[in-house]
C-alpha cells in the first residue's frame, strides 16, 4: 500500500482570509448604513464612554496591524482609513499629512481613496473647560488662509459615501476649527456621497454667517447619488432651500432645540423646483413646523414609510397627526416606539392607505405605564387605520408577549384579520 504524499501547509494565509479577520478585528461602531433602516438611534444616544473606548481600541488595532509587516500594511491600511473621525485641528493636520504623503507616493489620491465615512469634527461626550475661551467668537471669525478647507478634504477623499457634521461643542476652539473648514466653497461632483448627516443650530449664523448654509447647499446639489439626508436644524426653510437630487430616498428631520435670543427671521420660500421621484421614507424627531409641512404637501404623495422617532413624554395630538398624514395619501407603513411618542386617535379622519405598523418595545429604553399602553392599543384597534393588516414587533426580549395586556391586544388584532410577526420574520404565537 503506497503512502499518501505529505503536504506542506502554506506559511501565509490567502489575502482574502486576512481581510476577513481584519474586518472583524477593526469593525467600527458607527452607523455605516446607506439606506433607511427602522429605529436607527441618534448618534449622541449611541456614544458613551464605553463606545469611545471601543473606538480607540479599534484605532489601536488598526495601527498595530499596519506596523506588523509590509504585507499586513497593504491589507490593513484600508481598514485604518475606512471610517475617519476628526476631533480637532491637530488631528486634521495629522490626517491630511498622511493623505498628502501617500498621494505623492502613488501619484493618485493615496490613502484618501480608502475613506468611506468621514465625521468632521467628531462629537465629544466630555466638555473640556480649558478650551472654553469666553466670550465666544462671532462672525466674521479670523481664518488662516493656509489651513485645510472642507473642499480640500473632499477632493483628496473622492470615495466618501457617508459625511457627518455633528452638533458642535460651544467652545471657541471647536467653533474656530469649523469656521476654517467652511471658509471656501465646495467645488466638484461628489458622485460617491450617498448619506449626509448635518447638524446645525441658530447660532451657526452668528458664528459663520452664510458660510455654513452655503456649504450644506453645495454638498446636496453636487451629490447626484445622495440617498439619505439627515438634517437637524432650527431654520424654517432648511429643507425647502435645498436643491434635492432625484436619487434621494430618505429624509430624516430633527431640531437642535438650541435657540438664540435674537428675533425670528421670516425666510422667503424656496424657488427650487422639487423633483424627488425616489423619495419614500420620512423620519421625524419632532413635529413639523409650517414651512416643512409645505414641503410634505409637495412630495407627500410619494411617501410610503413614516417613522416617528423615539420621543418619550411627547404626544402627537389628533390634529397634528391629521395634518401630517392627510398630506401623505399613499402612506403604507407607520413606524414608532410604542408609547414614545404617544399617538392620539384620528378624530373624524381615517387613513385607509396604512397597511403595516412597526412597533418597537424595549423596557430598558422606555417602559410605558398601563394607561399609556391601553391608549396606544385603542389607536390601532379603533377606526383610525381601518385597512391595517400587519403588525411587526421589534421586541427582542419578548417583553410585550409576557404581559396580559400585550397578549390580549394581539389576540384581538388577529381576530380582526391582522397578521403579527417579529422583526426576524417569526410569527407571533399567542398561548391559549
Amino acid at each position: 500500500m503506497s503512502s499518501l504524499p505529505l503536504t506542506t501547509p502554506s506559511p501565509h494565509a490567502p489575502p482574502e482570509i486576512w481581510r476577513q479577520i481584519f474586518s472583524f478585528a477593526t469593525r467600527s461602531n458607527a452607523c455605516c448604513d446607506i439606506d433607511y433602516l427602522p429605529f436607527q438611534p441618534m448618534q449622541e444616544l449611541q456614544e458613551t464612554t464605553a463606545s469611545l473606548e471601543e473606538d480607540n481600541l479599534r484605532m489601536d488595532t488598526c495601527i498595530s496591524l499596519v506596523r506588523v509587516s509590509r504585507h499586513f500594511r497593504a491589507l490593513a491600511v484600508g481598514f485604518l482609513y475606512e471610517d475617519v473621525r476628526i476631533l480637532d485641528a491637530p488631528g486634521l493636520e495629522s490626517f491630511m499629512a498622511g493623505i498628502y504623503r501617500s498621494a505623492q507616493e502613488d501619484g493618485s489620491c493615496g490613502y484618501g481613496a480608502y475613506v468611506r465615512r468621514l465625521e468632521l469634527p467628531r462629537r465629544r461626550t466630555r466638555f473640556r473647560p480649558d478650551t472654553n475661551n469666553l466670550p465666544f467668537p462671532t462672525y466674521p471669525i479670523p481664518c488662516d488662509p493656509e489651513t485645510t478647507r472642507l473642499d480640500d478634504i473632499l477632493w483628496l477623499c473622492p470615495n466618501i459615501e457617508i459625511l457627518v457634521r455633528p452638533c458642535l461643542r460651544l467652545d471657541a476652539e471647536n467653533i474656530t476649527f469649523w469656521s476654517n473648514l467652511v471658509g471656501k466653497p465646495v467645488i466638484g461632483c461628489l458622485s460617491r456621497l450617498m448619506r449626509l448627516e448635518w447638524h446645525e443650530s441658530e447660532l451657526d449664523a452668528r458664528f459663520y454667517g452664510s458660510n455654513n448654509t452655503n456649504r450644506l447647499r453645495e454638498l446636496v446639489s453636487q451629490a447626484p447619488n445622495l440617498r439619505y439626508l439627515f438634517l437637524s436644524s432650527d431654520r424654517q426653510n432648511s429643507l425647502s432651500d435645498l436643491c434635492l437630487p432625484p436619487s434621494l430616498r430618505t429624509i430624516r428631520i430633527n431640531r437642535s432645540h438650541f435657540h438664540s435670543s435674537g428675533p425670528k427671521k421670516v425666510m422667503p420660500k424656496s424657488r427650487h423646483a422639487l423633483y424627488v421621484p425616489n423619495f419614500r421614507n420620512l423620519v421625524l424627531h419632532t413635529m413639523l413646523p409650517s414651512a416643512l409641512l409645505d414641503f410634505v404637501v409637495t412630495v407627500g404623495h410619494q411617501l410610503r414609510v413614516l417613522e416617528l422617532a423615539f420621543a418619550p413624554q411627547v404626544t402627537f395630538s389628533s390634529n397634528q397627526m391629521q395634518r401630517l398624514i392627510s398630506r401623505c395619501p399613499r402612506l403604507e407603513e407607520l413606524v414608532y416606539y410604542f408609547g414614545a411618542p404617544e399617538i392620539s386617535p384620528l378624530l373624524d379622519f381615517q387613513c385607509r392607505s396604512v397597511k403595516r405598523v412597526r412597533l418597537r418595545i424595549n423596557p430598558e429604553e422606555w417602559n410605558p405605564s398601563k394607561p399609556v399602553l391601553r391608549g396606544q392599543m385603542e389607536v390601532l384597534e379603533g377606526p383610525s387605520f381601518p385597512e391595517l393588516d400587519e403588525i411587526i414587533l421589534h421586541d427582542s426580549t419578548r417583553w410585550f408577549m409576557r404581559r396580559d395586556l400585550g397578549k390580549d391586544f394581539l389576540r384581538r388584532m388577529l381576530q380582526r384579520g391582522c397578521t403579527a410577526r417579529f422583526e426576524d420574520g417569526s410569527p407571533v404565537e399567542i398561548p391559549a
